[in-house]
Parts: structure tokens; sequence; C-alpha cells
């Protein structure tokens, strides 16, 4: 569901919009190299090719660091931290949004849910898909459900979805992989976290960078105010 609530506001506004992908095959063997410095100004995605591959190659390889929210509520690590950059999802409110590089190489957002009681095993995951269920039957995303993952955070087990999700609307045709994890945040409130990644005709590499940041970046999400923050952007 993550990355069909991403395909949804990507298509929805240029800012976050992404361009359908290029029909030449990746190279083989492409060294890392990150992108270039992201002005933050409204993009509308980017395409494949070489720059694409290495992009992902250095998101396999790159050392990983903490990065905020704007009202630093909520901490997350990212490989290459550095060079993520804030932005909003128009139409779908979060408590933060990154993507890595003009292009959307790679997106990491967060977005709370609510329910009546967090602890119930699996209420924080329903409650997501839940939320995004309108967001998919909207732009015609088609997903297919990985083999799911789940580990202990804080007490709790945390439940992670891992998928493929086909994007079909007048904006964009896409294929994108994913995984996000569903947090028991803070009371009565669940915090999801996860990452996109658009394939652009580079599927394995893409695959590689969402398996790394389900296994390194989800399990160290850190929780840093008592209470759900206010705002969402």
């Amino acid at each position: 569901m993550f990355s069909g609530v991403l395909a949804g506001a990507w298509a929805l506004a240029g800012a976050t919009g992404c361009s359908a992908s290029t029909t030449s095959a990746p190279p083989v063997h492409v060294a890392a190299a990150p992108p270039p410095k992201d002005d933050g100004k409204p993009a509308e995605g980017g395409v494949g090719g070489s720059d694409h591959s290495a992009a992902l190659e250095e998101l396999k390889i790159a050392g990983m660091g903490w990065r905020s929210d704007k009202l630093n509520s909520i901490h997350v690590v990212l490989p290459d931290p550095s060079r993520w950059t804030r932005v909003r999802f128009w139409g779908v409110p979060s408590t933060v949004g990154f993507r890595y590089g003009k292009d959307h190489h790679a997106i990491v957002a967060g977005f709370i849910t609510h329910v009546p009681d967090n602890t119930v095993q699996g209420a924080c995951m329903k409650s997501f898909e839940d939320w995004a269920t309108p967001w998919i039957e909207m732009f015609d995303a088609d997903i297919t459900h990985e083999a799911p993952l789940a580990f202990l955070w804080k007490g709790s087990i945390v439940e992670v979805d891992a998928l493929t999700v086909k994007s079909a609307t007048l904006a964009s045709r896409e294929t994108y992989v994913a995984a996000y994890g569903a947090f028991p945040a803070w009371k009565g409130a669940c915090l999801i976290v996860g990452i996109a990644v658009p394939a652009r005709d580079d599927e394995p590499r893409a695959r590689e960078v969402r398996d790394r940041f389900a296994k390194e970046a989800l399990p160290q999400v850190d929780i840093l105010s008592n209470d759900e923050p206010k705002e969402q952007f």
C-alpha cells in the first residue's frame, strides 16, 4: 500500500511526480555515484539509464546516518543522509518526506494513522491499509506482496510489508518496489515509515536498495517526542 500511496501523491502534483521509465536497458556494471545537488524546487521525477542506476548503486553502499522530520519528532537513518531533501506530498499529509535527488531515485516518507489501541498486534498495519485503499483504487495500482518481515522494536513486534507496485495513471506508468513498517509510536497513533524506489528498467538494483532500507533502517526508527506531532505537511 505504501508505494501505491506515493504513486498517487506523485501523480497528483509535479512536485513529487515521476515520469515513465526509459526503455533502454541499464548497464550491468555501473560505478556508484550520488545525484547532483538538489535545489529543493518542485520536479517532475526522472528517467532511467545510467544516472538512475548509479544513484541506486550509491544507495546500496553509502554509509548510513540520521535524519529527522521538520518538528524533530522522529529519527530515521538513511544511506548517504546529507543528500536527501525534504519534500511534501501534495494532497497526502505526511509527518516526513525525503527524496534522493531531484530525479526522485528513491522516496522515504512517514505517515500517521489512528487506532483505538495500537498495542493490538496488526492494528497499525491494518489502519494504514484502510487509509491507503482509496488511493490504490483511485490510481489503479497493481500490487504484488512479497514475503512479510517483522522485527522487535521497543518491546513490540513491528510488521514490514514488502511489495511491488505497477501504477497506470494519465500522468505516470511506472513500477516501484517498496517496503514499510507500522510502528505503535504514540498512544492511539501509529507511525508508518517506508521507502518507494522506482525501478525504471533497473528493478534488481531498486530491490537491493529497498531491501537494505527494510533491514537496516526500519529497525532503527526512533521516536523523539512523547506526544504525537500536532502538525503534518
